[in-house]
């Protein structure tokens, strides 16, 4: 089998666990803007952008830190799975703690004095997903994707069963001889319908943590804590978490601040339709989960930049096509999953789309400063895509003239200058991308563009166009797709 082809398989196989729960939360997007108010909808949306943020500092990195010191010479891979898990659970139950103390503090500062209850469901589900962020990431290392699917399904299909049972089955619970009576009168005393979406989420993260409990109870030992590399990885993950604090800034800056400086309605729209442009996001992780530790297998070799540069190539190509396809079909997902109240911000999606791409694209080429052990590098450059986020964010606020459009743009110039500024960087210590390969790829994202604008003004040659890209495509690149599939 080649290198390839089972990239290929493991990348279906890591979709399926990572596609099939993300279609159910699009379903559910659907259900929630026709049965929310914008409003409301807002801050559903606001409490997993103030969340976001919280797991990126939690995280410490130590995902990329354990599969970086997992391909080390002379570290042993169990000492390097404890060490990390005990680290993290360390981390995690010392915020947890905090966190539960300060909760009527916490909450009202982030203007949800009379829900604190959110707050606290959301501290849960904040502590289990972070314990569950390394076993899941040893289910990658060791080559396990139909466990790490499975998990994910199953995770998916108990919160998916919550919220139709608290949303959809709630009128009949009050009979007492239904026995679940009693739970959902429980759950109604102190929260409400907004809240049962949280609810859920914690109840399927409690059980995330229980599937992967056989994983930790075999592989996780206090003997096999080692404080050196303890205090290693954290060296090396602190400023991967800056990073990640930063892309996470730039990711939610935009929402949290349209529902606190102009309205939740705005904000509502604006929400709905960035989780359309999201579709990009997924296609960035489905290729993150089956390449990412390839890249750290492979970066011992002779060969590790040419296939690093070949992959990123193969990338952007496919990242282009499914950008012109969603792009060119917008209406149609806008139609079937949200509802019309939310369309006002449709003109977003192209742009997101686009930072999203440019994202993905700087973080397969973030890899050459992961490699060579200087993860701070990561740091500068996303401190830049920060202050330009900051930066647009503040003319919105100045003219605050109710545009989305401004904190949208933001979001593709942060993304678009941190890649330019990565790749300048890089190319002095690891790539050597050609002259013609940089010319095609500037090319294709030219055409890409041109193909996107063209149907925007005639959108009843949308599917002409598209096809007549897909042709394009297919002749520029048939030597390498031919060789793709070999």
């Amino acid at each position: 089998m080649t290198l390839y082809k089972k990239l290929a398989i493991q990348t279906v196989i890591y979709s399926i666990g990572f596609i099939f729960p993300r279609i159910i939360n699009y379903a559910f997007l659907r259900f929630f803007t026709v049965f929310f108010k914008r409003e409301e909808f807002s801050l559903y949306t606001d409490m997993y952008a103030l969340a976001f943020i919280a797991i990126a500092f939690l995280s410490f990195g130590l995902e990329n830190t354990y599969f970086r010191f997992l391909y080390k010479k002379n570290c042993d891979k169990e000492i390097v799975f404890s060490t990390g898990v005990i680290t993290q659970l360390l981390i995690s139950s010392f915020f947890l703690i905090i966190s539960i103390h300060l909760i009527k503090y916490l909450s009202s500062m982030a203007g949800y004095h009379n829900h604190p209850e959110y707050f606290f469901m959301f501290f849960l589900i904040i502590f289990f997903d972070t314990i569950c962020i390394l076993p899941m990431a040893w289910l990658r290392a060791n080559d396990k994707p139909l466990q790490y699917s499975a998990i994910n399904i199953i995770n998916i299909l108990i919160q998916s069963f919550l919220i139709i049972y608290l949303f959809f089955c709630y009128d009949n619970v009050y009979d007492k001889q239904n026995c679940f009576f009693f739970v959902f009168k429980w759950i109604n005393s102190f929260t409400d319908k907004i809240g049962y979406i949280f609810f859920a989420n914690m109840i399927s993260s409690l059980g995330n943590l229980f599937l992967i409990l056989p994983i930790l109870l075999k592989k996780v030992t206090i003997k096999k804590f080692n404080k050196i590399l303890a205090m290693n990885m954290l060296n090396y993950g602190v400023p991967i978490m800056l990073g990640t604090i930063a892309f996470s800034i730039n990711e939610n800056l935009d929402k949290i601040l349209i529902k606190r400086w102009i309205s939740d309605e705005i904000n509502g729209s604006y929400s709905a339709c960035y989780k359309i442009a999201s579709f990009m996001s997924l296609y960035i992780r489905i290729f993150r989960l089956g390449i990412e530790p390839f890249f750290f297998k492979k970066s011992k070799d002779s060969d590790a930049t040419y296939f690093y540069e070949e992959i990123t190539y193969i990338f952007i190509l496919f990242g282009l096509i499914f950008y012109v396809l969603v792009c060119g079909n917008v209406n149609i997902f806008m139609k079937f999953l949200i509802d019309k109240k939310y369309h006002i911000a449709i003109p977003i999606i192209p742009i997101i789309m686009m930072g999203n791409l440019f994202l993905g694209v700087y973080t397969n080429l973030s890899i050459f400063y992961k490699i060579i052990d200087k993860p701070i590098i990561g740091t500068y450059i996303s401190l830049i895509g920060v202050f330009i986020t900051f930066l647009f964010n503040s003319i919105f606020i100045l003219i605050s003239d109710n545009s989305f459009m401004i904190p949208a743009w933001g979001t593709l110039t942060s993304y678009g200058a941190m890649l330019i500024v990565l790749y300048i960087w890089g190319k002095k210590q690891f790539f050597q991308f050609c002259d013609k390969k940089i010319r095609n790829i500037i090319i294709h994202f030219l055409f890409a563009l041109f193909i996107v604008f063209m149907i925007k003004k005639k959108m009843e040659l949308s599917l002409i166009l598209q096809f007549l890209y897909l042709i394009i495509i297919f002749f520029l690149e048939k030597k390498r797709l031919i060789h793709l599939i070999k």
